[in-house]
This record gives structure tokens, C-alpha cells and sequence, in this order.
């Protein structure tokens, strides 16, 4: 059985002169949890090893060094999802959590009703989804710890251009960067995670059964455009049912993402996606997959970096769309 990780650091207008930091990211992510995957730990363990790596990474807008809010404070998401057991977890705009993948995974692992027949959370946002945390003994730190220098620069530049725009009705600031970050993975046993982080907002994961794929998918981009068009989801609909990938991936978003009603207020629409999906070469060994891995963007670039259990190093690059494409999409068998 192949395993197999694959990351991204988002969607959006990557410069090129950071790019090394990019793939140097995206290579330690992939590195860690490739590490997991041949110990033989489950994929969920993998990709949620692989985004603590990219939260700590100040190159990310995710944990820390995430891009500040109007009051100059961190406010992170983290959602996670297991395609072994279909649970899903997730935590939205939380201060002080080291790392909130973390707090996304143990909802996950909480299958068990609660005293008194209570349902375990979902999801968990601000002071709720802290306070929960603490007392799952998942690492705290104080607001300003997750604030870099980096993050503190680029949120002075920004409220200048604010105060600039408003008062003057002038020019906007070109540098739009939607780099979030996410991981999908599928383990020994063929079971299959994905995650995701700030803004993102879709993570699906689904195991392969007899006659249906599984597939993982983590996207990135314009979180509120992703949630009015739920975009993720229904490529992972036709993704179930379609085996040209590209081409299908190519269709869902210029019809239900570019061309949406939806967006309609838009004038640039932003969204990036990495996909896995997994088909049982034999019924008899539920192990044994071929296994495919896409990617796609309507946005400039998007920065991914992937992993087999064959590979000697992980493959790193960010992809950039030509002037002419609306849509860039591709993909190739892992196995």
C-alpha cells in the first residue's frame, strides 16, 4: 500500500521572492508527515503533524505569524476531518491556542457521548473554543506570542492603505495574499484525512468503499466565496462519479465558482484546491489503491508540496497561472 501526503500554503498571489520559504515549508510539512505515515500511524495523525508544521511556520498565514485582525490580534481556524470514521472537528476566529489544528483533531477523536448524554462539539469559536482546549490540555499561549514581526509590518502597511483608501478613495493595495494552509494524506490501511486552516474554510475526507473512490480534499482562497458557493463539496460530488479529474475539476469551478450567482458582487473570485483520490485496485485486499493526485486555482498561484512512500524527498513548487488561463488545473497517479 502507497502512502501518500500532499500540503499547500494557499491560494492567492505568492511572491516570488519568498518562494523558497514556501517550499521549504511545504517540504518540512511533507517530511513530518511522511515520518508518521511509514511508523504506520493513521492518516488523520499525519496531516494534523503536517499543519502544526505549517502553523509554526511565520511564512504561513496560519498559528503563528498569521495575518493580524483590525484590533492587531491573531484570531486562527483549524478544521480537520477522518475519512476512516467520517467525524469532522473545527475551531473558528480562537486567540492563544499554539497550535488550533490540534484543538480541530481532539474534537475528531471524541466519539463518546458526554455525562449526561451531552453530544461532544463540532465545532468551537473565541473564548468557548479556548477554555475547551485548556481543558483538553492542549497547548496555551498567551495573544502576542502567535503576533511576528513580519505579521506586525505587513498590518501597519495595510491600515496606512486603509486610512489611505477611505479618506481619499485611491488606490488599493495589490499585494492579496489568501495564504492559508492544508493537508490531505491517505495511510497503510488506506484510510484517508484531510485538513485545513484560516480562511480556507473546506476540508472534505472520505474513505474508498467497493464501487465508490475515496477522496481528500483541502481548499484555500476567499473563505466566504468558498462558503456561499460550497465549492468543495460539490467538487467532491462529481469527483465520486468522474474519473477524468481535470476536466472535471475545470468544469465545477468555472460553472459553480467563476460563473456563480452567488458571487456575483465579486469582481475577483479566489479559490485553490488539492485533491486525492483513491480507488481499490481489488476488492479482496481493502489496502491496495490506485491512488491520484490534483490540483487546481483560479487565483495567480498556489504553493503545494507532496510526498509518496517511494519518494527520497518530497516534490515542492508553486504553481503560477499564465495571463490568458481563468482556470489552472492538473494532476498525475501516485501509484
Amino acid at each position: 500500500m502507497t502512502v501518500f501526503v500532499a500540503v499547500h500554503v494557499g491560494a492567492g498571489l505568492l511572491s516570488r521572492s519568498k518562494e523558497s520559504k514556501y517550499r521549504l515549508a511545504c517540504a518540512r510539512a511533507c517530511e513530518e508527515a511522511m515520518r508518521e505515515l511509514k511508523k504506520g500511524e493513521s492518516a488523520l495523525e499525519a496531516i494534523s503533524k503536517a499543519i502544526v508544521i505549517l502553523e509554526n511556520d511565520p511564512i504561513t498565514n496560519a498559528g503563528y505569524g498569521s495575518n493580524l485582525t483590525l484590533k492587531c490580534t491573531v484570531e486562527c481556524d483549524a478544521s480537520i476531518m477522518d475519512g476512516h470514521t467520517n467525524n469532522f472537528g473545527a475551531v473558528g476566529a480562537v486567540s492563544g491556542i499554539k497550535n488550533p489544528i490540534l484543538a480541530a483533531k481532539k474534537m475528531v477523536q471524541q466519539t463518546s457521548l458526554l455525562p449526561l448524554g451531552r453530544i461532544p462539539p463540532t465545532l468551537l469559536v473565541g473564548s468557548g473554543a479556548k477554555t475547551w482546549a485548556k481543558e483538553q490540555n492542549i497547548a496555551l499561549v498567551e495573544d502576542a506570542a502567535l503576533i511576528s514581526q513580519n505579521a506586525l509590518n505587513t498590518f501597519g502597511k495595510h491600515m496606512e492603505l486603509l486610512l489611505f483608501h477611505n479618506n481619499d478613495n485611491s488606490q488599493e493595495d495589490d499585494d492579496k495574499l489568501d495564504d492559508t494552509v492544508g493537508a490531505i494524506a491517505i495511510d497503510m490501511n488506506g484510510n484517508i484525512a484531510a485538513g485545513a486552516a484560516m480562511y480556507g474554510c473546506g476540508c472534505w475526507a472520505k474513505n474508498a468503499t467497493e464501487n465508490k473512490p475515496g477522496i481528500a480534499c483541502s481548499t484555500s482562497g476567499t473563505g466566504e466565496q468558498i462558503i456561499r458557493t460550497r465549492i468543495t463539496t460539490q467538487c467532491v460530488e462529481q469527483l465520486i462519479k468522474e474519473d477524468d479529474i481535470p476536466s472535471c475539476m475545470n468544469r465545477i469551478l468555472r460553472k459553480n465558482f467563476l460563473q456563480s450567482p452567488y458571487l456575483q458582487m465579486y469582481e475577483e473570485k479566489s479559490v485553490g484546491m488539492i485533491i486525492l483520490r483513491a480507488v481499490k485496485k481489488d476488492s479482496n485486499h481493502s489496502n491496495n489503491h490506485h491512488v491520484e493526485f490534483s490540483y487546481a486555482h483560479t487565483t495567480s498561484s498556489m504553493g503545494i508540496g507532496c510526498m509518496s512512500g517511494e519518494s527520497k524527498k518530497p516534490k515542492t513548487f508553486i504553481s503560477r497561472k499564465a495571463d490568458h488561463e481563468t482556470i489552472l488545473c492538473s494532476g498525475w497517479l501516485v501509484e
